[in-house]
């Protein structure tokens, strides 16, 4: 009997340990390409990493990336934007690759093209999936603010998404954002602190930071309105020179050419609505 335990005990070690390296496998060589599993942050991820030459760096949610795809290789524009879920800390670690791997060969400027409605997001529903599973804890600890550390620990077994087996499936814990005072109905503490290291690794390297929003929906004029009118008082005096200019940026265009409240359908999705771009081709 003792010896049946021992061979199942060794057969089941034996099975676990091959499922573990299969998985490690897989999320090592295919997970970024893979399709509705953020897939798109992944090659962010892997395209910030990557030493390429720009003069403009752009940074951004889904309708940034809607705009400047980050599957396109442009002459003289990177293209980072990925999606919201990512947190603006996610933004900033993005950025912080990117000045790493091309620290001699830095961009005259970075634009962080997003809608107003972004800057709220403290950590939500979709962080386990995309931010705590593609922005490692062991790879990213040491960018992490106090507040940071404490909305990561308020999510169920946030410590478990970095495991391989975790990180290369679709399971994400079920749980409730917690309410006001972590979420605001603007900016959040998440953002105010992320915004303000994004300006000032930039402002350090005399590279140039802006915030520019996409343009909005007509019908969405009342919803600026509000955000504005619910900007934390005590962000204003530091974020004053980025978030005026990012005010000014705001243009609204026909809702009949959106699919839903942000995003452009397919066939109406402004051609570089910045004027950033040359000749680019798909990579």
């Amino acid at each position: 009997m003792k010896h049946f335990l021992k061979k199942t005990l060794l057969y089941i070690i034996v099975v676990f340990l091959i499922i573990v390296i299969v998985e490690v496998f897989n999320f090592y060589t295919q997970e970024h390409k893979m399709n509705g599993m953020g897939s798109e942050i992944y090659y962010a991820i892997d395209k910030s990493k990557t030493k390429k030459r720009a003069k403009k760096l752009v940074l951004g949610d889904s309708v940034g990336n809607q705009l400047y795809p980050c599957p396109k290789d442009y002459d003289s524009v990177v293209s980072l934007a990925c999606n919201q879920a990512i947190t603006m800390a996610g933004q900033y670690f993005l950025l912080k690759n990117y000045f790493e791997a091309n620290a001699e060969t830095l961009p005259e400027e970075v634009i962080l093209l997003m809608t107003p409605f972004c800057l709220c997001n403290n950590v939500d529903q979709y962080a386990y999936h995309h931010f705590l599973k593609p922005f490692p804890r062991y790879e990213y600890s040491d960018l992490y603010t106090d507040y940071l550390t404490q909305r990561i620990h308020s999510i169920p077994l946030y410590w478990s998404a970095n495991l391989p087996i975790i990180r290369s499936s679709a399971y994400t814990p079920q749980w409730a954002v917690p309410s006001s005072p972590y979420f605001t109905p603007s900016v959040s503490p998440l953002s105010y602190e992320y915004l303000l290291k994004m300006d000032s690794i930039s402002m350090s390297h005399n590279v140039s930071f802006r915030i520019i929003s996409p343009p909005l929906r007509n019908d969405r004029r009342d919803d600026v309105d509000t955000f504005w009118a619910e900007l934390p008082s005590e962000y204003v005096p530091e974020l004053s020179g980025i978030l005026q200019p990012f005010k000014e940026s705001i243009t609204f265009l026909p809702s009949r050419l959106y699919v839903d409240g942000v995003h452009f359908s397919k066939e109406n999705v402004p051609a570089d609505y910045l004027k950033l771009l040359g000749n680019c081709h798909d990579l």
